[in-house]
């Protein structure tokens, strides 16, 4: 199914040029760790209540994507909380999905051009159809200036026991979303797609893998931007019953998008109360608005598509580094193999 504009929360929007006329985007991603809407009982203490919402009103984006919530109460919650704070968000949605405990929702200053969320993919799995547990949300923005966004929201199953087996739900929901993508990519092949949330796995993972989809030609894969803390560590999790500290909150850019991406601004901020408001640290994506053509060495900042760490003088370090690949369609030829992965 999927959930058009006129199915969005209401909500008065404000202008477009209230943020067509910035001269950057900020985007957050942040797992929120259980938020609950206020008449529910809550999982989560008012010290860590208040911690998400001073950080949400602190990084004061122009587009949050909220993963973990209990619904549109909860983000109708978080964004009542955010306009008292001076940080108003006139637009509102949530991503229904099979899952009712968690679900993504979209807090944003203008309202966008479409709304597309993927709310009943299913996949087959030991003779079942199993459904996708939180859908996928996508927003298409549009500015009067013709440039558009299509940001793309999801929170893959976890890596909690299942008797379907967990990994193989996981990698199923992983193709399902590249299918999203695709799909985006074959209606209008230069997108700009910005894809976001908590995709459950490490960066060696298969699920990360489909998504990046390493063997099309550049044109149709997605970056990781791994963003980056102050101290240059990009871990996005810590799980204390096993006291690990891994990366599986994720932005991913299209190949269109790369050279809107401002890197000196996207980043992990790194509050010291980041461990009372959640188990995950937020993402924080700064786009430049404005169409620019890919540079000849845009893809010299990644290596099997995650953005490789940069020097303090803000070159990147070419130790291990693969050689870059031509940016510019038609002049890559295409790897060994299928681009995109058999759909179940």
């Amino acid at each position: 199914m999927l959930l058009r504009a006129a199915e969005a929360a209401p909500a008065q929007a404000s202008p477009p040029e209230t943020v067509a006329a910035a001269p950057s985007l900020r985007i957050v991603t942040y797992n929120l760790c259980n938020y609950r809407d206020r008449s529910q009982p809550q999982i989560r203490t008012p010290e860590a209540r208040e911690a998400v919402l001073r950080e949400l009103a602190e990084l004061a984006p122009d587009i949050a994507v909220l993963v973990e919530t209990s619904g549109e109460g909860a983000v109708a919650d978080i964004r009542d909380e955010l306009a008292r704070r001076g940080q108003p968000y006139p637009f509102q949605t949530t991503v229904p999905g099979a899952d009712v405990e968690r679900r993504i929702g979209i807090l944003a200053r203008q309202t966008p051009a479409a709304l597309e969320h993927v709310t009943d993919s299913t996949y087959r799995l030991r003779d079942r159809d199993v459904p996708v547990q939180r859908g996928f949300g996508h927003c298409l923005f549009a500015w009067p200036s013709g440039y558009r966004l299509h940001l793309v929201a999801a929170h893959l199953k976890s890596k909690a026991f299942d008797p379907l087996g967990q990994t193989d739900m996981r990698r199923y929901e992983a193709r399902l979303l590249r299918y999203l993508v695709d799909d985006i990519i074959g209606r209008e092949a230069d997108a700009n797609i910005l894809l976001v949330g908590d995709l459950n796995d490490t960066p060696d993972s298969s699920p990360i893998s489909t998504l990046c989809s390493r063997r099309s030609n550049p044109p149709k894969q997605l970056y990781d931007l791994r963003p980056l803390d102050r101290f240059g560590m990009s871990w996005t999790h810590y799980w204390g019953a096993a006291d690990t500290y891994s990366r599986i909150d994720y932005a991913m850019a299209s190949f269109g998008l790369l050279p809107e991406v401002d890197f000196a601004l996207t980043e992990i901020p790194f509050p010291p109360d980041w461990a009372v408001a959640s188990d995950h640290r937020p993402l924080l994506i700064t786009l430049r608005l404005g169409e620019r053509p890919p540079s000849p060495d845009c893809l010299a900042r990644f290596e099997r598509n995650a953005r490789l760490p940069e020097s303090p003088a803000g070159d990147v370090h070419d130790q291990g580094a693969a050689s870059p690949r031509s940016p510019v369609p038609g002049q890559a030829a295409a790897a060994p193999g299928q681009a995109t992965p058999a759909r179940p």
